[in-house]
């Protein structure tokens, strides 16, 4: 019977066979870059920057709305009036949310006592009518 691997075991088996990471060469290269934002890597360099064909996506992923948001995100990151526009956005939507709570419990004061909420609004109207007659 012939030994058939499955692609899983043929991959660790490679990995397995390859030269171990050093640690000191991880740990030096660790060194050289701090403090900076990129993680290192022992096994191969890489390039930053920004080409003239990084402005143009290259191939899009199975997930359409994660390439929509990139692209949002690419659109206005030098956009100055990117981050007041979204501070203003969410200070609208807390506000939309807070009448709605608002409302919320007013009728529910009203519903647990009927009385007192219709006696506060015989004082209320008693008091716009009598500053506006004045």
């Amino acid at each position: 019977m012939p030994d058939i691997k499955s692609p899983a075991v043929q991959s660790l088996e490679s990995e397995q066979s390859e030269p171990r990471v050093d640690q000191d060469e991880l740990r030096d290269g660790l060194e050289d870059t701090f403090p900076a934002s990129d993680p290192v890597s022992a096994t191969g360099t890489t390039t930053s920057g920004a080409g003239a064909d990084a402005a143009e996506p290259v191939a899009k992923s199975d997930a359409p709305r994660v390439d929509e948001a990139l692209e949002s995100i690419l659109a206005h990151r030098n956009d100055p009036y990117s981050g007041p526009k979204e501070n203003i956005v969410a200070v609208r939507q807390e506000v939309s949310s807070l009448g709605y709570r608002t409302a919320d419990d007013l009728r529910r004061r009203v519903r647990e006592n009927p009385m007192r909420a219709l006696g506060l609004g015989a004082i209320f109207g008693y008091l716009v009518a009598t500053t506006l007659t004045r």
